[in-house]
């Protein structure tokens, strides 16, 4: 069964995507590589993150798209880009910025739903900010904004790729390093507490370390959703529970899942190359709906 799941979630996309229309060995290497990497790493980096959020705040509907975390990250780098500063440091400040407001807001309101709506409310701020940014910048066009928005996942250097790339990695290895505390915290803060975890500490730094990567591919690829809410979802129903499995599984599912979204984009209107986002929400608002209905007791 995992090896099935490996190969229908990993190497079946990324062979989609690097080698459909095949293309020269300097096409492959130069644009497809790094392509490729950005997409498993962010679509795994999302959902890791998803997985985290939804444990850390005991949410099942959170995650970095509906928290307002990539948004705000999105607005940092779009902050970044005007200003002449490295967008890699804006997104990252934007997104730690963004936890800070979260982790106030579970403070002060300590209801699931009331979170889960204020960072609904943050992402729709930020998204809108970042469209008003870009249209006081001729320089920039709404265009160019509404697409980073959606999510337009574009080939950079081999380089970068490799570097965002590895630290998924790390951050995924870390997090799988504090998965008790999450399973603890996920069980209730007075569990968390009398196992030795301190869970305001852990709440934490669990969303800030799962935001890091989220907020520095968002840099490169804008804002991707429903890939965070619906994958950690489909692995718990494949039967990883526990955080020192479902973290690892969400990573290559995830990344298998916007991989294969990627490699949607650039082929159901060729020429024409689609957001990622788009195709994203299209194959993802219905599971989510699925998984709405489920957790609301649609089944009787």
């Amino acid at each position: 069964m995992q090896k099935l799941a490996f190969f229908v979630f990993v190497l079946i996309p990324s062979a989609f995507l690097l080698f459909w229309g095949l293309p020269p060995k300097d096409i492959v290497l130069k644009l497809r590589l790094p392509e490729l990497l950005l997409s498993f790493g962010f679509g795994g980096s999302l959902s890791v993150a998803g997985s985290v959020f939804q444990g850390a705040l005991r949410n099942p509907l959170a995650e970095p798209y509906t928290l307002g975390t990539a948004a705000g990250a999105a607005l940092g780098a779009a902050l970044a880009s005007v200003s002449g500063f490295p967008v890699e440091w804006g997104a990252l400040a934007g997104g730690i910025f963004s936890i800070f407001l979260l982790f106030f807001a579970f403070r002060v309101f300590s209801d699931p739903l009331s979170v889960l709506l204020f960072g609904v409310g943050l992402t729709a701020f930020f998204s809108a900010s970042i469209l008003f940014l870009y249209a006081l910048f001729p320089v920039y066009t709404l265009q160019e904004a509404l697409l980073f928005t959606l999510g337009y996942i574009t080939p950079v250097a081999l380089s970068p790729s490799f570097f965002l790339f590895f630290i998924s990695l790390c951050f995924l290895a870390l997090l799988t390093f504090r998965s008790r505390g999450l399973d603890l915290i996920s069980l209730g803060d007075e569990t968390a507490f009398f196992s030795g975890v301190d869970p305001k500490r852990e709440r934490f730094f669990l969303l800030l370390f799962s935001s890091i990567p989220v907020s520095l591919f968002v840099a490169y690829c804008g804002v991707v959703g429903f890939v965070g809410i619906v994958v950690p979802h489909v692995v718990r129903f494949m039967g990883y529970r526990r955080g020192n499995f479902l973290l690892p599984v969400s990573f290559l599912v995830g990344g298998g899942a916007l991989v294969f979204s990627q490699w949607l984009a650039r082929t159901l209107l060729y020429p024409t190359v689609l957001p990622a986002g788009v195709v994203t929400a299209l194959l993802g608002v219905p599971l989510f709906l699925y998984i709405l209905w489920r957790y609301t007791g649609g089944r009787g």
